[in-house]
């Protein structure tokens, strides 16, 4: 006898941000089935006779599977239809390869695949309350945000975990944030209970100056820990540390100094304040990469804060709007950056009038230039 064969294995949209589902459907046959028509004549119980083909089908049943290797990647059979899947992807960027089996009751097997992308995730951020409700309202496709923490009413002024129903998460529903604080580390296992919603970690952003890197790697170590615990672990896209692209460029900074064990992302907030000239995105991006790809083979990238200062000459924002979008396809090229977020809230990087400059990172949001 012949194997199964799978004809087509098709998604109903192939592009998935984390936490978003498709149907994927399967379409497979045995080549030993059959249907055959038979004519002949019937009769009913009067007597009444007549000339009619009917229909016998062999078919060859078969059991239909659907897999995916990738992390993150559920997938839950149709309770009706047996060739058709929901998949969802609770993963940061990349390919998720599925694979389709078809199996007959001797065990003979055929294969199909198909892939899902995620994409590098486009945002943006700003101070919360209004500044960050005016940002989603102008810039609906966010959808990478930062969310810095506030402090609470106790002895210290370091930001605790934010509130999940309140705040930004309230205010940009769609978006995955990246959740950021400085109290204490412990806090965060309270806080995972009531995650339902795909997130980046961070504690104690930009950490240079305010905490020695040794306590630094401890204390962050406990993210790790934490998370290998914690049943909404699931949730979390990744964690690490942030630091500026200035500290690891100009200030020779060293990114191990940050680096704990577990990571799985390093962030880079990248700004420009230099209003002579836009700087290529190997200046811009590149040379702090490098350090950090050097220093952590394999590390995940973000640029959870990004600025572009307009320079001088350039009156109508039309220079700018097109460096954003070099920056950003650059961006797309590397396989290892998942996520950038554009600081729309000082007035020296704010993306605003003229429009040209707000419309490119509208449209960045949405896809590539």
């Amino acid at each position: 006898m012949a194997a199964p064969v799978v004809r087509s294995v098709t998604a109903d949209q192939t592009v998935l941000l984390p936490g978003q589902s498709t149907t994927v459907r399967v379409d497979a046959f045995h080549p030993d089935s059959r249907l055959l028509t038979l004519t002949g004549r019937v009769s009913d119980p009067t007597g009444v006779t007549w000339d009619s083909p009917v229909r016998v089908d062999l078919s060859v049943p078969l059991t239909i599977q659907l897999a995916g290797a990738s992390p993150g990647v559920t997938v839950t059979p149709s309770g009706t239809d047996p060739g058709r899947f929901t998949v969802t992807v609770l993963a940061g960027r990349g390919t998720v390869t599925l694979t389709a089996t078809a199996r007959d009751g001797a065990g003979r097997t055929g294969t199909g695949t198909t892939t899902l992308t995620v994409p590098l995730l486009v945002g943006m951020s700003a101070y919360k309350g209004a500044r960050t409700q005016r940002a989603v309202a102008d810039y609906p496709g966010i959808r990478y945000m930062r969310d810095f923490g506030t402090d609470g009413p106790d002895a210290d002024a370091l930001p605790e975990l934010p509130a999940l129903n309140a705040g930004k998460f309230a205010d940009a529903p769609s978006a995955v944030m990246h959740v950021s604080w400085k109290d204490d580390v412990e806090q965060l296992a309270g806080w995972l209970d009531g995650v339902n919603r795909p997130i980046y970690l961070t504690w104690y952003h930009e950490p240079m100056g305010d905490v020695t890197p040794a306590t630094y790697r401890a204390t962050a170590s406990r993210v790790t820990q934490i998370l290998a615990a914690h049943r909404n672990r699931r949730w979390v896209l990744g964690h690490g540390p942030i630091v500026t692209r200035y500290w690891l460029d100009e200030g020779r900074g060293n990114p191990t100094d940050w680096g704990y064990p577990g990571m799985t992302h390093y962030g880079v907030d990248c700004y420009s304040r230099d209003t002579a000239a836009y700087w290529p995105a190997s200046r811009m991006f590149g040379v702090a990469f490098d350090k950090v790809r050097a220093a952590y083979p394999g590390i995940r990238l973000l640029v959870p804060e990004y600025g572009l200062s307009r320079i001088a000459a350039d009156t109508t924002g039309a220079g700018r709007a097109r460096t954003l979008r070099e920056h950003v396809t650059w961006l797309r090229q590397q396989n290892d950056v998942d996520a950038i977020a554009y600081w729309n809230n000082w007035a020296e990087f704010e993306l605003g009038d003229p429009p040209l400059e707000a419309t490119a990172w509208r449209d960045l949001q949405v896809g590539p230039a």
